[in-house]
C-alpha cells in the first residue's frame, strides 16, 4: 500500500511539474503572440480631385474653362464632347500655346498640372451642323431649329497628380478612386490584395 501511496505522489507531483511547465510555455507564447505597437494620431489622406467646368456658348462655338475647386492637392484634367449624328466638332486651343492637345481616344488634355484654385486655359468646341441640314427648307427656320434642338454635352474629367519614383508626375487614367480607397479599374478589386 504504501508503494502505491509513493506513486499516487510521484504523479501528482509529476503533474503539477509538467501543469506548472506548461502554464509557463503558454503564458510566454500567449505573450508573443498578443504583442503589439499602437500608435496615437490620424491624418487623413485624401486623394480626391475635383474640379468645375464652365462653359459660354456663343455663336455655335461653346467657350470651356476648368477650375480645380479640390482643396488637397493639383491635377490632370480632359474633356470630351459628346454630340449627336450629324453634328461634328472641332476643338481649338484658343491661346494657341499648346496647353490643350489632342490625345487621339477622344479626350482633349491640358498639359500643364492645374494647381489647387486655378482655372486652365480656353478651349472652344466649335459646332459644326451642316450635316443636319434638309434640301428645300427656308435656312433661317433650319438654322433656328437646329439652334433649339441639338445638344452638345462637354464631360470633364480629372485626376489626382501621381508622382514616380525619380518624382517625375504623372495622370493615371485608368484608376478609380472612390470612398478614399484605390480600386483597380480592370479588376474591380481593391488594389494591393
Amino acid at each position: 500500500m504504501r508503494r502505491i501511496e509513493e506513486y499516487k505522489k510521484v504523479i501528482a507531483m509529476s503533474a503539477a511539474a509538467l501543469g506548472l511547465l506548461a502554464t509557463l510555455t503558454i503564458e510566454g507564447s500567449m505573450a508573443y503572440f498578443t504583442t503589439y505597437v499602437s500608435a496615437g494620431g490620424s491624418q487623413v489622406v485624401n486623394l480626391e480631385a475635383r474640379t468645375e467646368i464652365r462653359e459660354e456658348v456663343s455663336e455655335m462655338t461653346k467657350h470651356i474653362t476648368l477650375r480645380n475647386t479640390s482643396t488637397k492637392g493639383d491635377c490632370f484634367v480632359r474633356v470630351m464632347a459628346f454630340h449627336g449624328q450629324g453634328v461634328e466638332v472641332e476643338y481649338i486651343d484658343i491661346e494657341g500655346n499648346g496647353d490643350w492637345y489632342d490625345g487621339e481616344d477622344g479626350y482633349w488634355y491640358y498639359k500643364p498640372i492645374l494647381p489647387v484654385g486655378e482655372v486652365t486655359s480656353m478651349i472652344d468646341v466649335k459646332i459644326d451642323t451642316t450635316g443636319l441640314e434638309k434640301p428645300g427648307v427656308d435656312p433661317d427656320e433650319e438654322a433656328k431649329y437646329i439652334k433649339d434642338k441639338f445638344n452638345v454635352i462637354v464631360i470633364q474629367e480629372c485626376t489626382p497628380v501621381l508622382y514616380d519614383e525619380n518624382g517625375n508626375a504623372y495622370a493615371d487614367w485608368n484608376t478609380i478612386y472612390s470612398d478614399f480607397t484605390e480600386v483597380d479599374d480592370a479588376q474591380g478589386e481593391e488594389a494591393g490584395n
